[in-house]
C-alpha cells in the first residue's frame, strides 16, 4: 500500500500514541500536515506547546529516525491492516462532519464498504433470543439496501452482524481497540469472520490494547458512519444509549425495538422512545424512513411459541401466569414470545401481566 506524504504524517502522529486533544491541536497547527514533518524546526515551539515536554521528545526523536515511520508501515502491511486517513480519498465524508473525526481508520477487509449506504445496528450483551432472531432478521433485509454496521460484542452487536453476513450483504465492525488483540478477544470467530466477508475498523493503531474507556470514543464512529441508528436492546445507562445519543446529536434518525415492561435489556429502548427515538415494532418503519418498499417476502412466518399464545389468547384476554400454563413456556420463554408478538402488531399489553389479541 502507497501512502502519500499527507497520509504518512497523519500515520506518524497517530503512531507516536499521544492522546486525541494533542493530536488534534497539533496537526490543525499547519494548514498542510506534512509541513509539520518537512519544516519541523518552524514549528517545533508550537509543537512543544501543544504536545507537553515528554511526548515533545518522543516527537523529536521519531522524527531524527527514518526507521520509525518505515517501522510503522512494514508493521501494518505484515498484519493486513490498510490505514485510511482523514487525507486519504476514501475516508468516509460523513465522519469528517463529526466535531472530533479520528486522524485514521485502520481497516481489515473490503474498503469499499466506506463508500456504500451504512446502517447501524446495536444490541447490548444481554439480549433476549428471540430479538436476537429478530435483529437478524432485520439486519438481513436491511443489508440489501445498506451496509450493517455494528459494535463486536456478543448479543445484539453479533446478531446484526451474523444477519447481514448470512444473507450475502456487507456489515463493518467497529472495534474499541487495536488489530493486534482480535486472536484474543472473546468474539474472535466472529471477528475473523467479518474479516473475510465484511470489515474491520477501530481509529487506534494496532497495538492498542482494549480499555473501558475507548468504548465511548468508539460509540461516536459507529454512529457517525451511518445514516441511521437501531437499537434492539440496552439497559437505560448501557453503551447503546451513547451510541443514540452521538447519532441524535449528528442529525441522524434514531429508532428502538419497544419492549413490555419490567424487561431489564430493554428499559434503554423504552427510555429512548420517551425521549427522542422513532419506536420501529416492523421494518416497514425503519426502511419508510428512507424511502425503501419492502416486498411481502420479507414477512416473516411465527414460529410454533408465537402460534401457541396466538392459539391461548383466541378466547380472550389472559395473565401471563396463564398464558405460560397453557403453552408449557417459562416465564422468560414467553416474554420473549410476547414482545416478538406486540412488535408484530398481533397482540398488545392490557396492563397488569395481561395480553389480548388484535
Amino acid at each position: 500500500m502507497e501512502y502519500t506524504k499527507e497520509e504518512k504524517t497523519a500515520l506518524w502522529l497517530d503512531g507516536l500514541h499521544l492522546d486525541y486533544a494533542r493530536r488534534r491541536k497539533i496537526i490543525e497547527l499547519a494548514a498542510e500536515p506534512y509541513a509539520l514533518v518537512r519544516s519541523f524546526p518552524a514549528y517545533a515551539e508550537r509543537i512543544r506547546a501543544a504536545a507537553g515536554e515528554e511526548a515533545f521528545a518522543r516527537i523529536r526523536a521519531s522524527l531524527a529516525s527514518p526507521a520509525f515511520m518505515q517501522g510503522l508501515l512494514e508493521e501494518y502491511a505484515r498484519k493486513g491492516v490498510t490505514a485510511v486517513t482523514y487525507y486519504s480519498a476514501n475516508y468516509p465524508p460523513c465522519l469528517k462532519e463529526l466535531p472530533d473525526p479520528p486522524l485514521a481508520l485502520y481497516c481489515i477487509g473490503d474498503l469499499s464498504l466506506l463508500r456504500a449506504r451504512r446502517f447501524c445496528i446495536v444490541g447490548s450483551r444481554h439480549t433476549l433470543p428471540a430479538v436476537r432472531k429478530l435483529t437478524e432478521k432485520w439486519a438481513g433485509e436491511l443489508s440489501r439496501h445498506f451496509v450493517i454496521v455494528s459494535g463486536s460484542a456478543a448479543g445484539g452487536d453479533e446478531a446484526a452482524l451474523r444477519g447481514a453476513m448470512q444473507a450475502g450483504g456487507g456489515c463493518i465492525s467497529v472495534l474499541a481497540h487495536g488489530a493486534d488483540f482480535l486472536a484474543s478477544a472473546p468474539n474472535r470467530a466472529l471477528l475473523a469472520e467479518v474479516a473475510q466477508k465484511g470489515l474491520l475498523v477501530s481509529e487506534y493503531p494496532p497495538c492498542t490494547e482494549p480499555r473501558g474507556y475507548l468504548f465511548p470514543a468508539r460509540n461516536r464512529i459507529l454512529a457517525g458512519l451511518s445514516e441511521g441508528v437501531l437499537v434492539v436492546s440496552g439497559g437505560e445507562k448501557s453503551g447503546t444509549r451513547i451510541t443514540a445519543d452521538r447519532a441524535y446529536e449528528y442529525g441522524r434518525d434514531v429508532f428502538a425495538l419497544p419492549y413490555a415492561p419490567n424487561v431489564a435489556s430493554g428499559a434503554g429502548c423504552n427510555a429512548l422512545i420517551k425521549e427522542y427515538a422513532k419506536l420501529a415494532d416492523d421494518l416497514v418503519d425503519i426502511a419508510a424512513a428512507f424511502g425503501i418498499h419492502l416486498t411481502a417476502a420479507e414477512e416473516e412466518a411465527l414460529s410454533s411459541a408465537e402460534q401457541s399464545v396466538l392459539a391461548a389468547l383466541a378466547a380472550g384476554e389472559a395473565h401471563i401466569g396463564e398464558l405460560s400454563a397453557a403453552c408449557r413456556l417459562s416465564q422468560h420463554e414467553l416474554s420473549a414470545v410476547l414482545i416478538l408478538l406486540e412488535m408484530k402488531g398481533l397482540i398488545a399489553s392490557c396492563g397488569g401481566n395481561r395480553y389480548k389479541k388484535i
